[in-house]
């Protein structure tokens, strides 16, 4: 019973890593100092601050003045969760921008999926809605001297290596001024997103504008939103059908098959993808190094695939979903007979493939 519960215990574990959010102050309820000037997120929003001379404003229950909650000086509003929000102009004559950038829990790791999640609401003193909101990861927090969009050519020039700008999918304007619309979209890592850059990377010609309010037809109007509970969580690798990977951290001590600790997230990103692919089946190979005699090494690489496979029937998989074989040494990644090269060849591969039509 005692191991039955440590093994419910590790999934919890495991499971609740997936949904940790990787944003420092998602919700921006840590603050510095309790707002009470306007165009002052940078000093006052614990890990936010703005990426170009952009004024971004910051929210929070605690402030007497125009920055309270509910009631602000761009109108009223409840936080989605919690007791602040930020806000920041989308739209705004001569493609006055603000944006919003925040350092990442931890490096992103490549090839490996992500979900980013905000949630947005347009200001009751907006003039107007907008459809374009994106997304942008650097390397280094960006320091760009301008109040304009932040073009895609202005980011090719930065001084810090930053993603493609991602737009998140829309389905109408962004023009509920009452409720909290929800924004998400998934990403692909390369591998050296350390930090998250918010807004609107349109100019005003580029981007889809719907005037709500009476104005003339020279004025361009503004579009004010409100941001909150923003999260970027970690979904698992980037799986593709018929290519071999190596599992990471499934590399096994000497005549040893046992998997060992660092093993168990691997395997698991491995179950995750198995799960929501149900369409899929999956062939586990063992590999041993060249020490021993080729026998020995078959039953080896074969104990060693067979003890991946089980942990993935014992996660759930279908055992008619997966295939264990050993190579023994006969595959080695590394000739060179280094002890570091034996490391590596102590490992297992996979290949996931589709279920063939009847």
């Amino acid at each position: 019973m005692k191991v039955r519960f440590q093994y419910i215990l590790f999934l919890l574990i495991v499971s609740s890593g997936f949904s940790q959010n990787l944003v420092q102050n998602g919700g921006f309820e840590d603050f510095v100092s309790c707002p009470v000037k306007m165009s002052n997120l940078n000093k006052d929003a614990a890990y936010w601050s703005a990426p170009t001379l952009g004024t971004t404003d910051y929210f929070n229950e605690c402030s007497r003045t125009k920055l309270g909650v509910p009631v602000n000086f761009k109108g009223k509003q409840e936080p989605y969760e919690g007791a602040a929000y930020a806000g920041l102009y989308l739209f705004a004559p001569r493609d006055y921008r603000e944006y919003i950038q925040v350092p990442l829990k931890e490096t992103l790791e490549k090839g490996s999926r992500y979900r980013l999640t905000l949630f947005l609401s347009l200001s009751e003193k907006s003039d107007g809605a907008v459809m374009d909101m994106g997304a942008v990861f650097a390397e280094k927090p960006l320091s760009v001297h301008t109040k304009r969009e932040l073009s895609q050519n202005q980011l090719y020039t930065a001084s810090a290596q930053t993603s493609h700008i991602k737009q998140f999918p829309v389905s109408g304007y962004y023009q509920d001024k009452q409720n909290w619309m929800e924004l998400s979209f998934d990403i692909v890592s390369k591998g050296f997103e350390n930090y998250l850059i918010l807004g609107n990377f349109k100019s005003n010609a580029g981007t889809n504008y719907l005037k709500t309010t009476k104005t003339s037809k020279r004025e361009e109007g503004y579009s004010y939103y409100y941001l909150d509970d923003i999260s970027l969580t970690y979904l698992g690798p980037e799986y593709k059908t018929d290519e071999v990977y190596v599992l990471d951290h499934v590399n096994f001590n000497f005549d040893r098959f046992d998997l060992q600790p660092k093993a168990e997230q691997s395997l698991r990103d491995v179950y995750e993808h198995l799960k929501k692919n149900p369409n899929l089946k999956v062939a586990i190979n063992g590999h041993t190094d060249d020490l021993g005699s080729d026998e020995y090494n078959d039953v080896l690489s074969r104990e060693r695939a067979s003890s991946v496979a089980q942990y993935l029937i014992n996660l759930g998989l279908d055992k008619n979903r997966i295939t264990s074989k050993g190579y023994g040494d006969s595959k080695p990644l590394d000739t060179t007979l280094t002890d570091e090269a034996r490391r590596k060849n102590r490992r297992v591969e996979f290949v996931m493939t589709k279920f063939e039509d009847n």
